[in-house]
Parts: structure tokens; C-alpha cells; sequence
């Protein structure tokens, strides 16, 4: 094969993988955005309420490292903020970090203009055989908020 051609080849192959990467995170990311909206919530696909922090310090998983959320799903209900995302991490030290993902949630109260110390956060995680809307709506009944 000549080499111009080669080079077109894999241009290509790259294209198309790129194209179906991106394809798979919009389905993805448009059934998130209608589960939210069947659940009177909103979404945002990155972490924009800026929770990766917070989550960090209460992490039930030892040994967890480089924790990101992404896919928020969250409201504010009954004097009480309520969030399900997918939290991103890695595992391990000895032979090499691991990446994992699971979709973890919690609700905490609305603490406007109070200087008292707030309570620990308690995160409900997914099981791991769940993924994508069943993993959210696992973890929104867990939080004990009405689906629908």
C-alpha cells in the first residue's frame, strides 16, 4: 500500500473512532437528561456544583485516588439539595491504578447564612452490575426520593 494511502487509512480509522466515541457519550448523556427531567431535576454533564472535593473526603472505597465527577443529576426539594452522579477513580498502588466508575448520590440540607458545623456526608453508591439510568434511579430510591 502506498504510503499516502496508508496515511489516509488510518486518518480514517481514527474518524470513525472518534465519531462513535462521541456518539456514544451523547446517547448516554440524552438518556441521563430525560431520566431528569422525568425526575423533575436537572443535568449537567460536568461537575459543575463542584462536588468532586466534598465526595473525596467521604469516600467509602480505601485507597481510592483522583476522584472527578461527572453526569450531575440534582435539585433542590423540601429544604434539602439532592445529587446523583458518576464518580471516576483509581484503585491500586503495587501494580499500577486501576480505573473505575460507579454512580454514588446524596442528599444534604439547605444550610443558607447558619455557622453551625454540618453533618457528615453519607454517599449511597451503585452496585457494580448496575449501569447508566438503572444505576441513577438504584441510587435516587436508596437517597428514599420518589422516582416518578
Amino acid at each position: 500500500m502506498l504510503p499516502p494511502l496508508y496515511l489516509l487509512f488510518l486518518l480514517a480509522v481514527l474518524f470513525a473512532a472518534i465519531l462513535s466515541g462521541a456518539y456514544t457519550r451523547f446517547r448516554h448523556r440524552r438518556k441521563l437528561r430525560l431520566c431528569a427531567r422525568k425526575w423533575n431535576m436537572h443535568f449537567a454533564p460536568g461537575d459543575r456544583l463542584r462536588l468532586a472535593r466534598r465526595v473525596a473526603g467521604s469516600f467509602p472505597i480505601i485507597g481510592a485516588a483522583n476522584i472527578t465527577v461527572r453526569d450531575l443529576i440534582f435539585r433542590t426539594e423540601d429544604s434539602r439539595h439532592q445529587y446523583l452522579f458518576t464518580v471516576d477513580y483509581t484503585v491500586g498502588v503495587i501494580r499500577g491504578k486501576v480505573g473505575r466508575s460507579t454512580v454514588a448520590g446524596f442528599t444534604e440540607p439547605i444550610s443558607r447564612g447558619t455557622r453551625l458545623q454540618p453533618a457528615p456526608m453519607v454517599l449511597s453508591l451503585a452496585p457494580p452490575n448496575l449501569h447508566g439510568p438503572a444505576a441513577y434511579e438504584f441510587v435516587l430510591q436508596r437517597l428514599g426520593v420518589p422516582s416518578a
